[in-house]
């Protein structure tokens, strides 16, 4: 299970790559291999699933930064 701490890095982490431009099926892969390696598999499949949902509320953070 995971804390609200390690969530909430886990929510930053995932709009932080979103913002870099990581938002097609092709850069993501390459993302996640590279923290697969790095982290694990679990871990870049946690990022992946995050990743996702951030996507999905993306109006929400992007609005909240301009």
């Amino acid at each position: 299970m995971v804390d609200m701490s390690q969530q909430h890095r886990l929510e930053c982490e995932a709009r932080d790559w979103l913002r870099r431009g990581y938002t097609d099926a092709k850069s993501v892969d390459t993302l996640i291999d590279s923290i697969g390696r790095k982290r694990g598999l679990k871990a870049a499949n946690e990022l992946r699933q995050e990743m996702r949902r951030q996507w999905a509320r993306r109006r929400e953070w992007l609005n909240a930064t301009r």
